[in-house]
């Protein structure tokens, strides 16, 4: 359970809403004899994917009591874009942190996209009260995409968080931010709940494709939920 969160939720509303969901998914049962993954070409076993190095980080914080203050101080690396830098949503203590690669519009993941995403979150029985949501920007680039140069200090201070967050467990949300926090040297990126280790800290992380390519790829919800399943107890 997470701390620091009211915990209290309309168990109907959530009901609903994570039918929703799983009706979005094509899900017509909790499990099957052969899992697919519709977007990944055929790959070794998600245990046999090394570690990737972590991206050198030469400052900020060692506790993550002054982490946010850093990250969305006047040295971040999206100083300078024009836009926002945005705070990140839900308790700082959160035993589970999602992150995302952009902003989207005045909030890290809203409007269509944000719907889906919510639903998402009540089919794992989650809710935005308890998850920590951060990007790998916190503020939307000017081009509406992150370039391969801006990659690099982002990953580094993601990194960081990686290193000092409370959460026991790390959704990543998106290709994006997936390729660049468990596959910056171009292996597959694993999607299955296994470990990693930042500075000599483990955590379990989990990646599924972002809403909104979910809205235009709607097979993909259905590979998303059997990995959802792993945060539930279950084989992804």
């Amino acid at each position: 359970m997470a701390m620091g969160a009211d915990q209290y939720h309309r168990w109907d509303e959530l009901a609903a809403s994570a039918l929703e969901w799983w009706a979005d998914a094509g899900v017509d049962a909790l499990v099957e004899d052969d899992a697919r993954d519709w977007l990944a070409r055929p790959t070794r076993a998600a245990s046999a994917f090394p570690t990737p190095a972590a991206a050198p980080i030469e400052t900020g914080p060692t506790d993550y009591a002054s982490y946010w203050a850093w990250r969305l101080g006047p040295t971040a690396p999206e100083q300078g874009w024009g836009n926002p830098i945005l705070p990140p949503e839900g308790p700082q203590d959160a035993d589970l942190l999602i992150l995302v690669d952009q902003p989207n519009g005045d909030t890290l993941i809203g409007d269509i996209e944000g719907a889906m995403f919510d639903r998402i979150l009540a089919s794992i029985g989650r809710s935005r009260e308890d998850v920590l949501i951060a990007g790998l920007a916190m503020a939307r680039p000017l081009a509406d995409t992150l370039s391969p140069d801006a990659l690099p200090p982002l990953s580094a201070a993601t990194e960081r968080l990686l290193s000092l967050t409370p959460a026991k467990t790390v959704l990543i949300v998106g290709h994006t931010t997936s390729r660049a926090i468990l596959a910056p040297d171009g292996a597959p990126v694993p999607r299955a709940l296994h470990a990693i280790n930042r500075t000599g800290r483990e955590l379990q992380a989990l990646a599924i494709a972002h809403p909104r390519f979910m809205m235009k790829h709607p097979q993909v919800k259905r590979e998303a939920w059997r990995c959802l399943q792993s945060l539930l107890g279950g084989q992804a």
